[in-house]
């Protein structure tokens, strides 16, 4: 019976691909009806009535055909209800089974997750790539599983493939044809590996890759024609490995490249010709890498480059190196560096630079001609650095004061010692460096200096200029008369006088304080007198009862010391005596004793 019911369904689909599901399901009741009506004649037939009595039961006459068609089968029992349900849901599967395996397709694979096209068989600790794949397959990921290596010819059969996942294994090894097969696929991931080499051909049979990510790897070295071939590569990813070095001319054939990460690795330098070719690359990421020196002449023609990275290297210097102007360029990141200066010629070749990030390096100071050359810049990062708050951080100064952008983070000074832990601005402002040293522009053109001496250096606190009279006059602030002892020369060579300018902020601060000390002593003795008189009263009471003390103990003290008389020579000559002692310094004399003295001269 159910044979012949499979048999009916596939010849039902091989007539008509179209015969719907109601149809086959009424061939299989008419086909029960009959059975049900001949089974007498079956009986009489295994008796031995012959073939013919076979036929006749299984093949009734038009006029008996056509009374069974008028007569509906009628289930008698709750048994033959159960099996009409099961043969209808037999139906069912082996249709759905004949559909998809005529068009090619295969169940899903265990322990994976089929959407349509889209395999997923991701964490299930496969050691292998699953064999039952689907040819029609477009979409494979077998992340965070366990595969160790990838042979040749692996995905053969999977032509339909355009994105493959095949990141968080343990690859350590890729056959040079791994990837032969699947020309079609665009997407290709090998992150979070332990690749440590990778043939100079493994990417040839997938020439229309748009994205490569090999991060997250042990790559030590890149061979020649690595990604020969990859015309269509959008983006490469490449961080996070042991990379020392860049052949030349390993991305000549990647003319669509727009976006290479190469951070994260140990690159000391670039070759001349590494990154010939890249003429769209739109986005570069060189951070975390050992350069201590970068030379913009080996980046050559990056007409469309937009953002550099190549924050925390060790460079120390910058050298510009170019004969062209990288106008396409609009940030650039040196944060975490060494740099102890900028060079002007660095970014007169970028004037549509937007976005600079300079912190956490060791600069004092930035001159006027980098300053000028900021014409595009709309955020700016300075903070971390060494800066000296003297003279020479005054062009900075006045530029951050016109600056109508975003200022990330606040400078602080780290010299000179009076001013380290303040915000430059602050400092500066607090220290009037930059009011009187903003006239040296003024000096500099001065042809004539006093007694044939060279120009004064900036950071004097007076810059005099020389006219015709003779006189020196300054622009802006008075200025100190020279001692004319002193020659015009050593002006030059003595250091400027150490001291310590007090801002007007800092007096009213202290004059605040102490009128506010003296305002609250005077509240505490009013408020005491007015909540305590008795207590003032008596305070006053004692203190007259002390001075009458003091005054009594005076008077006692005079009283005692009568009694100690002491005895003077009281000595009075005649005239003659007088004259006689005089002359012969010698005569008589009396004495009195009384109990006072009196001295006569």
């Amino acid at each position: 019976m159910v044979l012949s019911v499979l048999r009916h369904a596939a010849w039902s689909r091989r007539g008509n691909r179209h015969t719907r599901i109601p149809d086959i399901f009424d061939a299989l009741v008419l086909r029960r009806s009959s059975d049900c009506v001949a089974e007498p004649a079956v009986a009489a037939a295994r008796d031995g009535s012959g073939l013919q009595a076979r036929k006749d039961a299984c093949h009734a006459d038009d006029s008996g055909r056509k009374t069974h068609m008028k007569t509906p089968y009628r289930l008698s029992t709750p048994m033959s209800s159960a099996m009409r349900r099961r043969w209808f849901v037999v139906l069912l599967v082996q249709a759905w089974l004949s559909a998809s395996f005529s068009n090619g397709e295969r169940p899903c694979p265990r322990s994976c997750r089929c959407d349509g096209k889209i395999v997923y068989c991701e964490s299930s600790a496969f050691r292998d790539v699953p064999k039952n794949l689907s040819g029609g397959c477009q979409g494979l990921s077998l992340r965070y599983n366990s595969l160790a290596s990838l042979r040749a010819g692996q995905f053969v059969g999977l032509n339909q493939l355009i994105w493959l996942y095949l990141d968080h294994n343990y690859i350590a090894t890729v056959d040079a044809r791994a990837f032969q097969g699947i020309r079609r696929l665009k997407e290709l991931i090998l992150s979070s590996n332990k690749i440590t080499l990778l043939h100079n051909t493994t990417f040839h049979l997938v020439p229309n890759l748009r994205n490569l990510d090999l991060s997250y790897n042990k790559l030590q070295a890149l061979q020649p024609g690595q990604f020969q071939g990859l015309r269509k590569l959008i983006s490469l990813h490449m961080r996070s490995n042991s990379l020392k070095n860049l052949p030349s001319r390993l991305f000549q054939d990647c003319r669509n490249l727009e976006f290479l990460d190469l951070g994260y690795n140990r690159l000391r330098s670039i070759t001349r010709n590494a990154m010939s070719g890249l003429v769209k690359l739109t986005e570069l990421h060189l951070e975390h890498n050992q350069f201590s020196k970068i030379n913009f002449s080996n980046f050559p023609r990056l007409y469309n480059l937009r953002a550099l990275y190549l924050q925390w290297n060790r460079i120390r210097t910058m050298s510009e190196g170019l004969t062209w102007t990288w106008s396409s360029l609009q940030k650039l990141d040196l944060s975490g560096n060494d740099l102890q200066e900028l060079e002007p010629e660095v970014y007169k070749c970028m004037p549509n630079l937007q976005t600079l990030n300079v912190d956490s390096n060791k600069l004092v100071n930035v001159s006027q001609e980098v300053v000028s050359a900021w014409i595009s810049l709309s955020m700016i990062s300075l903070a971390g650095n060494m800066w000296d708050c003297g003279p020479a951080v005054c062009p900075l100064v006045a530029w951050l004061k016109n600056f109508q952008g975003n200022k990330e983070t606040p400078m602080i000074c780290a010299s000179p010692k009076e001013a380290q832990g303040e915000k430059v601005l602050d400092a500066v402002e607090a220290s009037g460096v930059c009011k009187v040293s903003h006239v040296t522009p003024s000096f500099a053109s001065s042809t004539t200096t006093l007694s044939g001496a060279p120009a004064l250096n900036a950071a004097l606190p007076f810059a005099p200029t020389l006219h015709s009279g003779g006189s020196r006059r300054g622009q802006g602030t008075p200025l100190q008369h020279p001692t004319p002892s002193r020659p015009p020369q050593s002006d030059v060579s003595q250091p400027e006088q150490d001291f310590e300018p007090v801002s007007f902020h800092k007096i009213v601060a202290g004059s605040v304080a102490l009128f506010l000390s003296v305002a609250m002593i005077l509240l505490v003795i009013y408020v005491s007198w007015k909540r305590y008189p008795s207590s003032v009263k008596q305070l006053q009471e004692n203190t007259s009862a002390a001075r009458k003390r003091r005054k009594k103990s005076r008077e006692t003290e005079r009283t005692l010391s009568t009694p100690l008389q002491e005895y003077y020579v009281d000595y009075k000559p005649s005239s003659s005596e007088a004259t006689d002692v005089l002359v012969n310094g010698t005569g008589p004399c009396t004495y009195s004793i009384s109990g006072s003295r009196e001295c006569e001269v």
